[in-house]
C-alpha cells in the first residue's frame, strides 16, 4: 500500500483538474452553466509544472465563429495596437515539481463540454500523478497544449499578448485560496514575461 486515501469516483462521473482559470469555482460554474455541487479537492500532481506557453492565433479557424469575429488590440501609451496571438497557461513536464491544483468531478457529458472549451489543448490522464489519493471507478484528466499550440519565442514573441484580465483572474483565484496556495502556485509556475502582459480590447468585425 502507498498510504494514500482512496476516492471512489461516482458512477457516470470523471475527475477534471483546474490549474489556471479553472481553479476559480466561479469560472468553472460559468462554463458548466450550473452550480457545482460535487466535492472539491486541493491536490498536487507530481512531475508537472505550469508555464505561460500556450499560444493561439486570435483568428484560429479551428475556433468557433463567435470567438474569431473580432479584432484584438492591446493598450499601450494611450494607443490601441493590433496583435495576432494570445498566450494562456499550460502544463509541462518537470520531474522536480509538484503542481498544486483543484480537482472537480463532472459527468462525461460535461467533460465533453470542457473538451470543446479547451480548444488547442488535449486531455491527458493524470490519475496516477495525484499525490494524495488513489482512485477507483474512474480517471482524472487535465488539459495540456497540443504541440502546434506551444509558444515559440522566435515565431510568436513579437505577435503575442497575455491579456491582463486573464492573468489577474488566475492570480486572484489562488489569492482566494490563501497564502500557502499562492506560494505553491508561484513555486510551480514558470514566470511569465511581464513585457507580454497588457490590457486588451476586442472589436467585433462582422455579424
Amino acid at each position: 500500500m502507498n498510504g494514500k486515501s482512496t476516492i471512489k469516483i461516482q458512477e457516470g462521473k470523471v475527475g477534471m483538474i483546474g490549474y489556471g482559470m479553472l481553479s476559480s469555482l466561479e469560472s468553472l460554474e460559468e462554463i458548466l452553466g450550473r452550480k457545482y455541487e460535487d466535492p472539491i479537492y486541493w491536490i498536487h500532481l507530481s512531475g508537472l509544472q505550469r508555464a505561460w506557453n500556450f499560444v493561439a492565433p486570435n483568428n484560429d479557424p479551428n475556433f468557433p465563429a463567435e470567438y474569431i469575429n473580432y479584432e484584438s488590440f492591446y493598450l499601450k501609451n494611450n494607443s490601441a495596437i493590433p496583435y495576432e496571438k494570445s498566450i494562456f497557461l499550460n502544463i509541462i513536464e518537470n520531474k522536480d515539481i509538484r503542481l498544486n491544483c483543484t480537482l472537480y468531478f463532472l459527468t462525461h457529458e460535461e467533460l465533453a463540454l470542457f473538451d470543446q472549451f479547451e480548444l488547442g489543448y488535449t486531455r491527458i490522464d493524470v490519475t496516477d500523478r495525484v499525490e494524495e489519493y488513489n482512485f477507483e471507478n474512474g480517471k482524472v484528466y487535465a488539459y495540456k497544449a497540443l504541440p502546434e499550440y506551444e509558444y515559440d519565442d522566435i515565431n510568436d514573441g513579437d505577435k503575442s499578448i497575455i491579456e491582463k484580465r486573464y492573468l489577474d483572474l488566475v492570480l486572484a483565484s489562488y489569492d482566494k485560496l490563501g497564502k500557502e496556495h499562492k506560494l505553491e502556485f508561484e513555486q510551480s509556475t514558470l514566470p511569465h514575461d511581464p513585457k507580454l502582459v497588457a490590457p486588451v480590447i476586442h472589436r467585433k468585425i462582422r455579424e
